[in-house]
């Protein structure tokens, strides 16, 4: 599997990671996260997922501190249903270690429409279960 970077910042770096089926769109989420910046980093997804044509996202919090509950309900009921009408079908999220930053992210699935997201103690987990989902 390849990488390409598509999208850097301070708070999150969005890749492609690419295999002979298409591969998924790969966020790192970095360092504390404000609502602004959750909201922003989530819109940039959607413009790649939406350009790329993906229906697999690997969403990893593993690097995340702090609490961001704040955007839970909208990231729940805006932004998930967005990411589904624009072809999002497996998301497999990587929680990060910090007991907040989970809360946050446990909030954010409980809100969601059952099955939108799964999550995942680690990214070697998450990476098996999406090499298992088929691509749409």
């Amino acid at each position: 599997m390849s990488r390409r970077l598509l999208y850097a910042s301070e708070h999150i770096d969005i890749h492609h990671d690419e295999d002979e089926v298409g591969g998924w769109l790969h966020s790192d989420w970095k360092g504390y996260q404000s609502v602004d910046m959750v909201k922003a980093g989530c819109e940039e997804m959607l413009r790649q997922l939406e350009k790329l044509r993906l229906s697999k996202v690997l969403n990893d919090n593993s690097h995340v501190t702090g609490i961001w509950v704040g955007a839970a309900h909208w990231v729940a009921t805006h932004w998930f249903p967005r990411m589904r009408a624009a072809g999002m079908r497996h998301f497999a999220w990587v929680q990060s270690p910090s007991r907040l930053s989970q809360l946050s992210a446990t909030t954010t699935v409980e809100y969601a429409e059952p099955g939108t997201a799964v999550l995942f103690d680690d990214l070697t987990a998450a990476t098996a279960w999406l090499h298992q989902q088929e691509p749409r």
